[in-house]
């Protein structure tokens, strides 16, 4: 499923998919059949509620063109497009719902390319300009498989979240250093590893810091190094060495910063080795961990060294 939220451009098969594997609706996402698409102000009330429901949540995805039985997509009811227009469903729901989503994506699929065989899917992202009220003047959230009424502290909390930062780690950057051979064959090759952070928040975030974990094999001399890294060991684990780094200064808006770095060797590693780096990014509204493996990551004249072919 996690496919078809990340998907830009949907086709039939995808959502043939959705039915062909019984997908059950959530927090996340939610099916609609035709008959939820009509000019009564009932209906337009009900699409509108909705919408907001997932702004003012977590955001996800409605499906309008599909039949769900206890919860689950069990077929197609499509939806006539050339009654029913990307345009018109845009306009009811930009038109009934107070303050405007933002950045919300209505993808068109035609089955079998004709447009009375129609389904649409509605991304609605989570909504910094929340709280959305529906037409009802009523604000909604997602809960379990329905659009259920905000109370009064939730609207309250929800105000708050344009203020809130949100930070990310980025997939490390390398720059590679010197190599050593012997008889030919590439022995060591130095790497300088960058761990970045991104604010993707609409507010700077003042503090902030990373914990790195290394294995101890690229690694050994830490001690000695000479790099930003090295000054902050919090602790050893087995074959584990911990680094927390903490910021220097704040991150902007949407900006990309480096939060660390690290020498590291990579000694006559095969495909097999363990070359994976754990990360957690401490800020003020919570915690983002991510692991990345290196083999996957690092090259050496462009080929990624899982290969080992190199060696």
């Amino acid at each position: 499923m996690t496919d078809f939220f990340a998907k830009e451009n949907y086709t039939q098969e995808d959502i043939q998919g959705l039915i062909d594997s019984s997908v059950e609706e959530s927090l996340y996402l939610d099916f609609k059949a035709s008959g939820s698409l009509a000019k009564q102000d009932g209906k337009k009330k009900e699409i509108s509620k909705d919408v907001s429901a997932f702004a003012n949540s977590d955001g996800g995805i409605i499906v309008y063109g599909i039949t769900e039985e206890n919860h689950v997509a069990s077929s197609l009811s499509y939806i006539d497009g050339s009654t029913f227009t990307k345009e018109w469903l845009e306009h009811v729901i930009n038109s009934n719902i107070q303050r405007r989503v933002p950045d919300l994506r209505i993808h068109p699929v035609r089955f079998d390319n004709d447009i009375v065989k129609s389904v649409y899917i509605v991304k609605i992202p989570q909504s910094l300009n929340a709280p959305h009220m529906a037409s009802d003047h009523k604000f909604y959230k997602r809960y379990n498989f329905e659009s259920v009424p905000m109370e009064e502290y939730e609207v309250r909390v929800t105000y708050n979240r344009k203020q809130r930062t949100k930070l990310i780690i980025e997939q490390p950057s390398y720059r590679q250093g010197s190599e050593y051979s012997s008889d030919g064959v590439i022995q060591n090759i130095d790497y300088l590893l960058r761990f970045q952070a991104k604010n993707i928040g609409s507010h700077v975030e003042e503090r902030f810091k990373i914990e790195v974990s290394l294995p101890k094999a690229l690694h050994e001399d830490y001690r000695a190094r000479k790099n930003v890294i090295q000054d902050h060991i919090v602790r050893e684990e087995d074959q584990i060495v911990v680094f927390s780094v903490p910021n220097e200064v704040p991150i902007f808006q949407n900006e990309l910063t480096t939060v660390a770095e690290a020498n590291i060797t990579i000694k006559n590693l095969r495909p097999a080795s363990n070359l994976k780096v754990k990360t957690r990014l401490y800020y003020s509204n919570g915690y983002e961990e991510e692991e990345f493996d290196l083999a996957d990551i690092l090259k050496y004249k462009n080929k990624p060294i899982r290969e080992g072919k190199w060696f």
